[in-house]
């Protein structure tokens, strides 16, 4: 929420306080300042997609050998770019849903997490080849999402669904999003040390 969410939902508690900022931003309705922000806003958006497009891309092209068996004939620019076409069509799936900012963006900080340990260690040990990355990452992911909080933040995948909510002490059910990223952190971490040993 922020310290600018904090200040619109004491204005007015009807707000939604992740919007806040642009709704003090925008409370007297200058039209020049709207369309200054939406522009803003839309050179922001495309640029982080063109980045996240061109990353995807190179990927599929210069590892794609390495990482998917696949026949020697294949062209992994023509792969890459279906990828990126069902990434749009399930990214339009999810905003169509109209979940909070604040949620995506916790979604993405699980990813984060899953990630950042695989990646930092495989650049000082070369040990790591890619197919034990990748599947530490993926379990990571994996058990994150089984901890990973609905957007009302009272259950899980697990905590909730899979499982009773009542065989989970109150510390589990209150600290699922803390407890998402601590799993999806340390496990590949673990899998790691595994695979070495």
């Amino acid at each position: 929420m922020g310290f600018i969410g904090m200040i619109s939902f004491s204005i007015d508690p009807s707000q939604r306080p992740d919007l806040g900022f642009f709704t003090l931003l925008l409370k007297e309705q200058s039209q020049t300042l709207s369309l200054l922000i939406i522009t803003l806003g839309l050179a922001l958006t495309i640029s982080t997609v063109d980045t996240l497009v061109n990353a995807i891309s190179s990927l599929f092209v210069v590892d794609g050998k390495a990482t998917f068996d696949l026949n020697k004939k294949t062209d992994y620019l023509k792969l890459s770019k279906y990828f990126i076409i069902l990434l749009s069509l399930i990214s339009f799936f999810i905003a169509s849903k109209g979940f909070d900012i604040l949620y995506l963006f916790l979604l993405a900080d699980l990813f984060c997490c899953a990630f950042v340990y695989t990646v930092f260690y495989s650049f000082y040990n070369k040990d790591v080849n890619e197919r034990t990355a990748y599947i530490a990452i993926v379990i990571g992911l994996v058990a994150g999402f089984l901890l990973f909080p609905f957007p009302d933040f009272s259950k899980s995948l697990l905590v909730g669904v899979l499982v009773s909510k009542e065989l989970f002490s109150p510390f589990i059910l209150q600290s699922l999003l803390f407890l998402s990223f601590i799993v999806a952190t340390f496990l590949p971490a673990i899998i790691l040390k595994i695979k070495k040993n």
